[in-house]
């Protein structure tokens, strides 16, 4: 366990929950400004989460331009005072480099998360001022005379004059996900929207693609809600025994849920033209002028009928499907096989849990905190910062780029309030 060594018997003028991103942010800003500070991480190892992001490379910023869901707004707001380059900037000082690949995401330059994780602990490790301690699961939160009193689920009392809570969101428990401090935090004044799973695969109807499990096709996918286009995106495909996975339908399990929530009929609509290279393969969500101007069905139907004129019935989708998928639309009449490459529709009955997704949506309100300082407007020395606010972003980078700047802003913040040992 990385411990910091500091004088015996010093008083932290700041506790951080939570020893992830958002917490190990702060927590460098603090040791490099010299003030004492106590990290309070409930794992045995603090940035656990880190090392499965990205899958294991660490997606952990994006340079392009900001795409965030529940309070975008405040997002928004937040990184106009430390945007990407600036968190950039941040790893740098710590001695990481980053690569910028397709669509602006950033990874480490040493290519694993393990990196990034080893950056911000060998900075803490080598402080005088902050302290980890792992293990402590925080259960209570209270105000007290000169500031905070946090509670441990091991007996632990600990106080200091500011608290920056960044004790993460329910998703992913099985890397140490939890919401269980956001009622705590709420009732010190937040509102408080009600999590629910993001980023996560979908369940649909299986009888159209029974025998596709384990199926992984470059796609395009729109999500019907109550009949209406709401969202699209554009990827791999992966389809299971429970409905379609893979990063593009994970992109749409927000709007989904929320409309299952609502009681509404939810459609997944699958086009297959980037597989059969009537378009693009690409790995993006999709603006309506780009569905708009997707080949349709008559496309396709072109496509299935120039096969068929030229290699005949027994060759024509041999070479442009997989094998799976061709046995699907084989015995169909053509108008029937393009309907169905350029445009299944699967009935959505259902996301994925907590447990398989990479964020949650919903969160403290960010109406009750400061876009630059992330300090609650409410309870002054209290900051709030990651996934526990109603913030979730797109996947590539987005979560992890707002969860270091909120840290960072908080840090800083917290900083020049604190006062310096003498």
């Amino acid at each position: 366990m990385p411990t910091t060594r500091r004088p015996s018997g010093s008083k932290p003028e700041v506790i951080i929950i939570g020893g992830g991103a958002s917490g190990l942010a702060a927590a460098c800003v603090l040791a490099d400004a010299g003030v004492p500070a106590l990290v309070l991480e409930k794992e045995e190892k603090a940035g656990r989460k880190l090392l499965a992001t990205g899958n294991g490379r660490c997606n952990l910023l994006n340079f392009g331009p900001p795409v965030y869901f529940g309070d975008a707004a405040f997002a928004r707001q937040a990184l106009s005072h430390c945007g990407a380059a600036e968190v950039a900037a941040f790893f740098a000082g710590l001695g990481l480099g980053l690569r910028e690949e397709e669509g602006g995401r950033a990874y480490p330059l040493p290519n694993q998360a393990a990196a990034v994780a080893d950056s911000l602990l060998a900075r803490l490790q080598e402080s005088p001022s902050v302290k980890i301690r792992t293990g402590a699961r925080v259960t209570d939160v209270r105000r007290a005379e000169g500031g905070f009193l946090v509670e441990t689920a091991d007996g632990g009392r600990f106080s200091a004059p500011r608290l920056i809570a960044a004790p993460g969101g329910p998703a992913a428990p099985r890397l140490g996900g939890s919401g269980e401090l956001l009622g705590v935090l709420a009732r010190l004044g937040h509102g408080l929207v009600p999590p629910r799973p993001a980023l996560c695969p979908l369940e649909t109807e299986t009888a159209a693609i029974r025998g596709l499990s384990g199926l992984r096709a470059p796609a395009w996918l729109t999500l019907f809600i109550g009949g209406e286009p709401a969202c699209a995106a554009a990827g791999e495909a992966l389809f299971t025994d429970y409905g379609v996975s893979g990063v593009c339908a994970m992109q749409l399990a927000r709007d989904a849920g929320r409309g299952l929530q609502d009681g509404r009929e939810v459609i997944l609509s699958v086009d297959f033209s980037p597989l059969c290279g009537l378009a693009p393969p690409l790995m993006r969500r999709l603006s309506p002028s780009e569905l708009r101007a997707g080949p349709a069905r008559r496309e396709m139907l072109g496509l299935l009928e120039a096969r068929f004129a030229r290699l005949g019935p027994g060759r024509a989708y041999t070479g442009l499907l997989p094998r799976a998928l061709a046995n699907k639309v084989r015995s169909l009449p053509l108008p029937e096989a393009a309907e169905w490459l350029s445009g299944l529709r699967l009935r959505v009955t259902g996301v994925k849990g907590f447990d398989q997704a990479q964020v949650a949506a919903g969160g403290l309100s960010c109406a009750g905190f400061d876009p630059e300082t992330f300090q609650s407007r409410s309870v002054p020395g209290l900051y709030v910062t990651g996934e526990a606010l109603n913030v979730d972003g797109d996947t590539g980078g987005f979560n992890l780029l707002f969860a270091w700047a909120g840290g960072i802003l908080a840090g800083r913040h917290a900083a020049g309030e604190a006062e310096r040992p003498s």
